[in-house]
């Protein structure tokens, strides 16, 4: 897709900004703005729009507020201490993670306040549809999310797989690469805020600029004033190359991968990057997804922060994959001693 193209598909997340003036912003020895530093993207406005806004891009400053001390109350009941004498907890996880199994509030950071952009309080992260909530998908789309393999199954406590053909436990390549610990799409590109491990790091050279996520642990390196790779170099985040648009950095990626064996035909993710002010970015994106009935498009700020990127270490103490295993392979058993084989 020609960098012209490319242009008119990042317009559709075009809105009123303002931005700091170009001789205030930090610049590499060439005189690119460099985005170079730590970014802490966590955030409460929602990704997608509450539909009683319905097109309005906007909420008052009151709606905000409210929004935050809901949150804060929340956190604050999930945070008093637990009642010695309490009964069991419940068996599946509520919206703020409870449950046998779950993670508590104290492993979340959603961060305590919504955005505001030259003072107006958005509704969502979504711009564009203008309700501010994802297209449909198509047949295709619904066809392929629907012979995924599943993050979790509920355990009725029986081999059921084995009674109806399916097999979501052969091994470790019948489970998710979120469930592997190696990929996680939503965090990746475009990025978003998400439950945890919302700081994320740019490293920016005359060349390249790469973006380390750390969910899982993947380092997206964007090759600057560069060509696509040939249609067999795909993975799961894509190849991405960028260039500069004045002071703003596009970056274009396509040749994405659902999983190890299948090309993701005709995704294609639109970034931009500019500077609102010496420490905060403007983060935009455009995707055109065929499994969509429209492109969408979204933006937020990144604010810098002082605080250091750690490794996420998913795996480091993670039993789910193997525990997993090991107990389809009990229950298979116990089914097959129940069948009399």
């Amino acid at each position: 897709m020609s960098k012209t193209l490319v242009l008119t598909v990042a317009v559709l997340v075009s809105s009123a900004l303002s931005v700091v003036s170009a001789d205030d912003i930090p610049r590499t020895p060439s005189g690119q703005p460099d985005f170079s530093g730590t970014y802490d993207i966590s955030v409460l406005t929602p990704y997608e729009r509450d539909p009683k806004y319905g097109d309005t891009l906007y909420m008052d400053g009151r709606e905000a507020r409210e929004i935050e001390q809901a949150d804060a109350a929340a956190a604050a009941r999930a945070n008093e201490a637990s009642d010695p004498n309490r009964s069991a907890p419940a068996a599946r996880g509520d919206e703020e993670f409870g449950g046998v199994g779950a993670y508590n509030r104290f492993w979340l950071d959603r961060g305590t306040t919504t955005f505001a952009i030259d003072g107006k309080y958005r509704t969502s992260i979504l711009t564009d549809p203008p309700n501010g909530r994802l297209p449909t998908l198509t047949e295709a789309g619904e066809k392929r999310r629907a012979d995924l393999p599943a993050f979790g199954y509920e355990n009725t406590g029986t081999a059921w797989w084995l009674e109806n053909g399916d097999d979501p436990y052969d091994g470790p390549e019948s489970l998710t690469p979120l469930n592997r610990c190696v990929f996680h799409q939503s965090a990746t590109i475009p990025i978003g805020p998400r439950a945890y491990n919302n700081v994320k790091t740019i490293t920016q050279t005359e060349t390249h600029v790469v973006l380390l996520v750390e969910w899982m642990h993947w380092a997206r390196v964007i090759r600057l004033d560069s060509e696509h790779a040939h249609a067999g170099a795909r993975s799961m985040a894509g190849d991405s190359i960028g260039w500069f648009e004045g002071d703003t950095l596009v970056v274009d990626t396509t040749h994405f991968m659902t999983s190890w064996h299948e090309s993701r035909e005709g995704l294609h993710v639109v970034e931009r990057f500019t500077h609102l002010d010496e420490d905060n970015l403007l983060y935009e994106f455009t995707v055109n997804d065929p499994e969509h009935t429209a492109p969408y498009s979204g933006s937020l700020p990144w604010p810098r922060t002082d605080k250091r990127l750690y490794e996420f270490a998913c795996h480091e103490g993670n039993y789910s994959v193997g525990n997993s295993l090991r107990g389809a392979r009990f229950l298979e058993q116990e089914w097959r001693q129940q069948q009399g084989r």
